[in-house]
């Protein structure tokens, strides 16, 4: 099977996935499994944090759900992570602690400000961020507004 066609295989089942992320609770109060991030190796820019280092370490999901803002930059603590396209997600693994997410547009894709939010790493349970547009459009040479916010 060429990448193309897994990539294409992938972001369905993630499109899938998303649409059932609001009814997380579903079959017995059980969240969503997510099983391997379908982010394409391409679109990685730093990997540390995709994999589990130590046994104290935490699940973080980031899902981008911002429809035709083309690859958005996530970043961790001010260090670019993935570029992350609409229906994209990315599992990280962190220790306990208190971190800086944030997000850019690429810069071949219009205008949009950076933004970012913080985040508390100390439940025992996964956490999912979601990255959307509050306002704006996404057209070159348009300003788009991108929030992340905790689910």
């Amino acid at each position: 099977m060429g990448l193309r066609m897994r990539s294409l295989i992938l972001r369905a089942i993630s499109s899938i996935l998303l649409c059932l992320l609001p009814f997380s609770a579903v079959d017995g109060g059980r969240p969503i499994e997510f099983h391997a991030s379908p982010v394409p190796s391409t679109q990685v820019i730093d990997a540390t944090h995709l994999r589990r280092h130590a046994k104290d370490e935490l699940e973080m999901v980031i899902v981008q759900q911002a429809r035709g803002a083309g690859l958005l930059t996530f970043h961790l603590n001010g260090r670019a992570i993935a570029k992350l396209d609409y229906a994209d997600w990315v599992r990280l693994y962190l220790s306990p602690g208190r971190y800086r997410l944030g997000v850019t547009p690429a810069s071949n894709f219009g205008r949009g400000a950076s933004v970012e939010t913080s985040a508390d790493v100390t439940a025992k349970t996964r956490q999912v961020y979601r990255i959307f547009q509050s306002a704006g459009f996404t057209s070159s040479g348009g300003n788009a507004v991108y929030e992340i916010s905790r689910e």
